[in-house]
């Protein structure tokens, strides 16, 4: 089972992927300097998350030297389901708040199911919402 756990500290959001109890990735975003830290078993990167547009934001995701790779757009009226453009290819996601949050990722349509996780978070009143979910979904 594909599991997120959510564990919030002051400034700072960690997230831990397990599969199969095995931690595949870790991400700590800053809200403050706008960075989210990854860290796989192979690789260390930082990335850098920035906001852009006045009547519809949207997040866009920069590598270390500043250069776009990527964008999240929400759908109107919604912080659980939009878009994801990762260098030039479209995902879409939705974030189904349940008595076990889930997320779930597509490329085109809901029929072609990309990957899905569990959402675990330390704060068992918590609810996936904006900043959270940007954070999550580029990761």
């Amino acid at each position: 089972m594909n599991i997120v756990s959510v564990k919030n500290i002051s400034g700072q959001q960690d997230y831990i992927l397990k599969e199969d109890d095995k931690t595949v990735l870790k991400l700590r975003y800053k809200k403050d300097l706008h960075t989210a830290r990854i860290e796989t078993d192979t690789e260390r990167r930082v990335l850098i998350i920035d906001d852009e547009g006045l009547l519809k934001t949207k997040s866009v995701l920069k590598n270390e030297y500043g250069i776009r790779i990527g964008s999240l757009n929400y759908d109107n009226f919604s912080d659980t389901q939009g878009s994801v453009d990762i260098e030039g290819v479209k995902y879409r996601f939705i974030v189904k708040n349940g008595e076990v949050p889930e997320l779930n990722i597509y490329k085109g349509s809901r029929r072609n199911l990309v990957y899905s996780c569990q959402l675990v978070f330390d704060d068992i009143s918590s609810r996936i919402k904006g900043s959270q979910t940007a954070s999550l979904i580029i990761a």
